[in-house]
C-alpha cells in the first residue's frame, strides 16, 4: 500500500471512530448519562445482573444482592452502564429528598419562632427569647440558574418560575453564607463568584437571613432587620429596595461623618 493510500485509510478510520464516539455520546445523553451522573457512578460496581444490586446501592440501603439463589455475576464483557446509572440516580434522589426535608424543617422552625414572638408581643422585653438562630435558613440549589437577583448581599428580585421561587426564597432576604463560608463584607460580585464555584462542584447551599417579624426590613447601613418606621425620612427609604434602603439613623450618622 502506498503512503497516500495509507493516509487515506487512516483518515477514513478516524472518521468512523469519531462517528461511533458521537453516536455513543448521543445515546448516553438520551438515557440520562450526563457528565454529572458519570461522576456519581465512579467507584460503583455491579454485584448481580438479576436484582441489579451495586456495591454503593441506590440510596435505599447498603448495596447487596437480594436474590434467593445467590447473586449472578456479570460476564467479563458485560456493560453495566444501565444498572450503575439507575443506582446513581436513586442515590442522588435520596440526597435531594434529605436536603428538601432539612430546608422544610428549618422553614417550620422559622414560622414557629414568628408565632412565638407574636404570642409574646405584649412583653416589654424579649431578652429571654433566643431567636438568633431561627431567622437563618439554608437553601440547597441544584446546578443551574439561581433565579434571583442580588443588590450587594440582599435579594432584590426573584424570577417567576425560577429555582429561587420554587425554593420559597423571598425578596428582602439577606445572604449570610455560601456553602458555609461567611460572606460578611463581600459584595454581589464576590458572592456570585462563590456561588459559581460551588455550582461547579455540584452542590450549592446558601444561608439566608430572613425577617423574624412581619413589618421589619433590612437596612444596608447597620446590616440589620428593623421596623419599617425607622426608614421614614431617609433619602434611601424602603422605596429604593433591598440592598440600597438605609434607615434614617444610618443616613444621619453618615452625613455627620461618623
Amino acid at each position: 500500500m502506498s503512503r497516500a493510500a495509507a493516509a487515506t485509510a487512516s483518515k477514513g478510520a478516524q472518521k468512523v471512530a469519531l462517528k461511533e464516539k458521537a453516536s455513543t455520546h448521543a445515546a448516553d445523553l438520551a438515557m440520562g448519562l450526563t457528565s454529572t451522573m458519570k461522576k456519581l457512578m465512579a467507584g460503583d460496581t455491579l454485584i448481580c445482573i438479576v436484582c441489579r444490586a451495586t456495591t454503593m446501592g441506590d440510596g435505599s440501603g447498603p448495596g447487596k444482592c437480594e436474590c434467593p439463589g445467590g447473586r449472578t455475576k456479570p460476564a467479563p464483557d458485560y456493560d453495566p452502564k444501565v444498572e450503575l446509572l439507575a443506582a446513581a440516580t436513586g442515590r442522588e434522589q435520596a440526597r435531594k429528598d434529605v436536603k428538601k426535608g432539612e430546608s422544610a424543617a428549618q422553614q417550620g422552625a422559622v414560622l414557629a419562632a414568628k408565632e412565638k414572638k407574636k404570642a409574646n408581643k405584649e412583653l416589654d422585653s424579649l431578652a429571654d427569647l433566643d431567636l438568633g438562630s431561627f431567622d437563618m435558613v439554608d437553601i440547597a440549589f441544584e446546578p443551574g440558574k439561581l433565579g434571583m437577583g442580588l443588590e450587594r448581599h440582599a435579594v432584590c428580585s426573584v424570577a417567576e418560575g425560577g429555582a429561587a421561587e420554587a425554593l420559597k426564597v423571598r425578596v428582602g432576604w439577606v445572604v449570610r453564607k455560601v456553602n458555609g463560608e461567611d460572606v460578611e463584607g463581600k459584595d454581589k460580585a464576590a458572592i456570585m463568584k462563590l456561588a459559581a464555584t460551588a455550582m461547579k462542584k455540584g452542590e450549592l447551599t446558601i444561608t439566608f437571613q430572613q425577617p423574624i417579624e412581619d413589618g421589619t426590613h433590612h437596612c444596608i447601613g447597620c446590616d440589620k432587620f428593623i421596623d419599617a418606621e425607622q426608614f421614614t425620612g431617609a433619602t434611601k427609604d424602603l422605596a429604593t429596595g433591598p440592598g440600597q434602603q438605609t434607615c434614617y439613623s444610618c443616613e444621619e450618622y453618615a452625613d455627620l461623618g461618623w
